[in-house]
């Protein structure tokens, strides 16, 4: 049952409240002193508030600016019985949801009330469903170099400005987009990923803007372009050093006008879209070889944002270990909960080429082939990536195909695992279809 709270100096219009919302179903409390408001509501929950405009000791647009700014989310709806335009107008731009006028008919103040108590509802669902996808996204870190990278993204996300992420492979580009659009005004509306370097030279085009049936030979259904799945959302473009000289253009044109053209169609279709863009490769270089615009480059850049190497921030590396073993001890059904003081002095003397990413897979892999609670050294080494030395003994007894395919094996293994078999996923995870991971099960004599 919903709670609402009137503020009102007229007892004899609070009265006509009550049994109005009363008959409706709604619990109500009325206070007739508007300087106790604060205090009442730092020890109750409401859903809304009816809140009168003149009343002794306090006016009413005085108490909305206080209500506001101890509970932001609270709807309070403005009641006056000597209403303008002018205090109707105060009280909206104030953060009031509404403003009524005392003798309003009652279906309309309960039309108002609810859709008041709606607007809660969604905004609370809203934050929790954001909280769990910004858990299922964190990215974790207490160092410096990540605290900062933590203030960039709090102050950048509530604009539109477009982003450009650098860094390695591995140090978690995605995880910052992601935390972008989460942390935005679009938070609620579409994010749509695109990894640049997967997309073949000739679908570019149809896979950025999308296509008419008949288009061109292969066009057999219409296609709606990323572009447009993301409208009033964000696009991540991941890898945008990878696109040829002919899709920089392309995109820069949509960048500058705002608008897309289908292939097949002639007229142009507006686009509300934010860009966040990301790349491990040296931009400047390409630029000066040739290989990407310089407009595009400075298009993109609107802010630019470098995630460090893991190498540079490895006091973060404990906190990483606790994150990755909570998540694969859950996510494997295993009461692992700590790795040794040797295992994790192992882990912070790696160089980490991989960075975050391949700390994770390290951690995973131990996680699934460990048979205790804690984690040794000896696991850790196992899990590790051979070295160098380590190689060219395995390959002085094997052939190099022999030695692709024992990793390949291993990868597949370890995904299958990770999917408890399930065929469809890992085909998906490991970026091939479902026939060719199922000739290479057959080939390995994997068990399933």
């Amino acid at each position: 049952m919903y709670r609402i709270l009137a503020v009102d100096d007229d007892e004899r219009f609070l009265e006509i409240l009550v049994d109005l919302l009363k008959y409706k179903n709604y619990e109500i409390d009325t206070l007739s002193n508007p300087t106790i408001v604060i205090e009442h509501l730092a020890n109750h929950e409401y859903d809304c508030i009816l809140l009168d405009v003149k009343m002794p000791g306090m006016d009413g647009i005085s108490l909305l600016d206080n209500i506001i700014a101890f509970n932001p989310g609270l709807p309070v709806i403005m009641i006056s019985g000597q209403s303008t335009l002018s205090i109707a107008v105060n009280a909206i731009k104030k953060g009031a949801y509404d403003f009524l006028e005392k003798g309003a008919d009652s279906d309309r103040l309960l039309i108002t009330v609810q859709n008041a108590i709606d607007k809660k509802s969604w905004i609370s669902e809203r934050k929790l469903l954001i909280s769990e996808i910004m858990d299922q996204y964190e990215m974790v870190g207490e160092s410096a170099a990540m605290r900062n990278i933590f203030n960039q993204i709090s102050m950048v996300a509530p604009t539109d400005a477009k982003v450009l992420i650098l860094g390695e492979t591995g140090t978690g580009k995605e995880l910052a987009a992601r935390a972008i659009h989460l942390n935005s005004k679009r938070a609620t509306k579409p994010y749509i990923k695109v990894n640049c370097a997967a997309i073949p030279d000739t679908l570019i085009e149809s896979t950025f803007f999308g296509h008419r049936k008949g288009s061109f030979s292969g066009a057999y259904n219409d296609q709606v372009g990323k572009f447009e799945m993301a409208n009033e959302g964000t696009l991540f473009l991941d890898e945008i050093a990878e696109l040829n000289m002919q899709a920089q253009a392309k995109l820069l044109r949509v960048l500058q006008d705002g608008e897309i053209e289908k292939i097949g169609e002639t007229k142009s279709y507006k686009v509300d879209v934010r860009i966040i863009a990301a790349t491990n490769k040296q931009l400047p270089q390409l630029i000066e070889k040739g290989q990407f615009r310089e407009d595009l480059y400075h298009r993109l850049r609107v802010i630019e944002m470098l995630i460090p190497p893991l190498n540079k921030h490895v006091e973060d590396i404990p906190i990483l270990c606790r994150h990755f073993l909570g998540k694969f001890s859950d996510r494997y059904n295993k009461p692992i909960t700590q790795l040794t003081e040797q295992a994790l002095n192992l882990l912070m003397l790696q160089r980490w080429p991989g960075n975050i990413r391949m700390l994770e897979n390290v951690i995973e892999k131990a996680v699934i082939f460990s048979r205790n609670n804690v984690i040794s050294a000896q696991e850790i080494n196992s899990a590790l990536t051979k070295d160098a030395d380590s190689i060219m003994s395995d390959l002085s007894n094997l052939s190099l195909k022999d030695y692709i395919d024992q990793k390949e094996k291993e990868f597949i293994e370890i995904f299958l695992l990770k999917n408890e078999g399930k065929k469809q996923e890992t085909a998906d995870l490991l970026g091939i279809d479902r026939a060719t991971l199922w000739k290479k099960i057959q080939k390995y004599h994997l068990d399933i």
